[in-house]
């Protein structure tokens, strides 16, 4: 019976919020431009790759004493402010969004709250034992950790972390079938080999041999002020696997510290929880996660996302590859341009490599 069985998809009727504007941006205390995305919700079974972009909107990002700062969309659902607007600590933002359809959506008023520096960010190395005993690379990886002293005028901060790793692959070596032939040398342009008088000849440095990988946080991390008492320690902000294919030499991991409000708080301790209670059997109860803004002159219209006014800090270090205390298994050569290997490759090496 068991070995007979099968799994059919079932889709349910459910209440879709499809069309709905859906925002994300916010405002910092670093040096602009801003950026708001604004694109329509889409279908529960519909591709989230493919959210229609807003178009046709006039997007101002307003102080306390009423002055507006434009923000334009060159790039259809992406509005970017002047680069000479920089937010200052103190004031109150908000954002107002004038639809083409004559909605006009706005934030709630938020003050820049200054943030203090992280005190410390360092990593320990944790070998998971017969974790899974196919595949031993998947035992291990680093915790990451960090220290924060935060002052009295934040009531609420958010944590978060993105990372930088390198790939190297050897597009020079590829080859394809050619039929009575065999297999032959195709080299990628972009390798800087071609084949000179039938012989694989390099011609120009390679451009697309090492590229470096962006990692993001995945979840949210954000935390109550009054309940750290103004002190956190040891705060758990990432795992990062030991596996050859992070760690070729080094990983860099960038945290940030950022002041919230009390709603951009309420708002990702709730998008925490049904995230993570989507991997329980007693999942709890979803709920709409409206977020920060609403509709000022139709109270019936739906409008989801953040709109964030935040100061930020950061800090980073780098885990070597060395500070894995055995030895990794050789990386496998992968034949073909770097940025194909995976997602947010780039072959622009940064600047603090």
């Amino acid at each position: 019976m068991l070995a007979g069985s099968c799994i059919d998809p079932v889709k349910l009727d459910v209440q879709s919020e499809a069309g709905a504007i859906v925002v994300d941006g916010g405002i910092t205390n670093t040096e602009g431009p801003y950026v708001v995305n604004l694109f329509r919700s889409v279908g529960v079974y519909s591709d989230l790759e493919k959210r229609p972009a807003v178009t046709g909107a006039f997007v101002y990002i307003i102080d306390e004493s009423g002055t507006k700062h434009r923000l334009k969309d060159d790039v259809p659902g992406i509005f970017v402010s002047d680069p000479g607007f920089k937010a200052e600590y103190g004031k109150s933002y908000y954002l107002r969004i004038e639809a083409y359809n004559g909605k006009v959506y706005e934030s709630r008023p938020d003050v820049l709250r200054p943030v203090d520096d992280i005190d410390n960010v360092y990593f320990e190395f944790e070998d998971k034992v017969d974790t899974d005993p196919d595949n031993p690379e998947n035992n291990a990886g680093f915790n990451v950790y960090l220290d924060a002293t935060i002052n009295s005028n934040v009531d609420y901060v958010r944590w978060s972390w993105s990372g930088i790793y390198e790939v190297l692959t050897y597009p020079e070596k590829r080859m394809v079938n050619a039929g009575e032939a065999g297999r032959v040398p195709d080299p990628r342009p972009c390798s800087g080999y071609q084949i000179v008088n039938g012989l694989l000849t390099q011609t120009s440095p390679c451009a697309c041999c090492s590229c470096w990988v962006s990692q993001y946080s995945r979840a949210p991390e954000v935390g109550d002020v009054g309940f750290y008492g103004g002190k956190v320690s040891r705060y758990k902000i990432a795992y990062i696997p030991a596996s050859r294919d992070l760690f070729l030499k080094k990983y860099y991991i960038q945290v940030q510290q950022s002041s919230i409000s009390k709603e951009v708080y309420d708002y990702w301790k709730l998008v925490k929880v049904q995230k993570e209670g989507g991997t329980s059997l007693f999942q709890p109860t979803s709920a709409k996660i409206k977020g920060n803004l609403q509709c000022v002159n139709d109270p019936t219209a739906e409008i989801f996302g953040l709109f964030s006014v935040s100061a930020t800090k950061t800090k980073s270090i780098f885990i070597q590859r060395s500070d894995i205390p055995y030895d990794l298994l050789p990386n496998e050569e992968f034949t073909e341009d770097c940025r194909s290997l995976t997602k947010n490759s780039s072959i622009i090496k940064p600047g603090f490599w």
